[in-house]
């Protein structure tokens, strides 16, 4: 008895000691299986190979539009020379500036600017950034077609925009599929819009196709 006593007290002391579960990362918009909720984006997002995509970062500044929670913003300020991180409400604005104070040292909080935009305007200055990011956002565009003529004076001459959306086929996770924007949909609004595309990747990402394209004659 004195011994199953014994395992018994040692099997809760186990137990008491086991670490909390590890928190839930960012899962990204629209996951509509609440079991996908535990999956880490920041395995089947793949931001290494959507910066890849984005060319070289050093000295550039980043348009980060739909920042959102900050996935991207936040790998790209330590990188680039500035990351514009734009959102629609005080709330998310205010966010991203609370992890900009926490994560960025001091001195290099200037990287990361977090920016109020409007739903038509991304409030961006002519001839203000080297790289346009859209990441599981322009599908919420009302006029998307508009809006990336609207964003196109904002792209230096040997800038790029890169579009990382969910591809339109079932899937456990991500937004109704007749809600998403097919690849080829917006390769075509992108060529209306005055860009040249560049490429075109269907394959890196699980869930998620990424297209890249330049300024016509840029």
């Amino acid at each position: 008895m004195r011994t199953l006593f014994c395992l018994f007290a040692v099997a809760l002391a186990l137990s008491s000691c086991q670490p909390d579960p590890l928190p839930v990362q960012d899962p990204g918009l629209y996951v509509e299986d609440a079991r996908q909720e535990t999956r880490d984006r920041g395995f089947w997002q793949r931001p290494g190979i959507v910066m890849d995509a984005m060319g070289d970062l050093e000295e550039k500044v980043v348009a980060d539009i739909g920042a959102g929670s900050g996935f991207f913003a936040r790998r790209l300020a330590p990188i680039a020379d500035r990351v514009i991180a734009i959102e629609l409400t005080d709330s998310l604005v205010s966010n991203l500036a609370d992890i900009r104070d926490a994560e960025l040292p001091r001195g290099r909080r200037g990287r990361l600017e977090p920016r109020l935009g409007l739903p038509n305007d991304p409030k961006l200055a002519d001839n203000e950034v080297d790289i346009i990011l859209f990441v599981n956002t322009l599908m919420y565009i009302d006029s998307p077609e508009q809006y990336l003529q609207k964003v196109l004076p904002a792209m230096r001459a040997e800038g790029r925009i890169v579009v990382v959306d969910w591809k339109k086929k079932d899937m456990l996770i991500g937004p109704p599929k007749d809600a998403r924007l097919a690849i080829g949909e917006l390769e075509d609004m992108l060529k209306r819009a005055g860009y040249h595309l560049v490429d075109s990747d269907d394959e890196s990402l699980e869930y998620q196709y990424i297209v890249v394209a330049d300024k016509m004659g840029g």
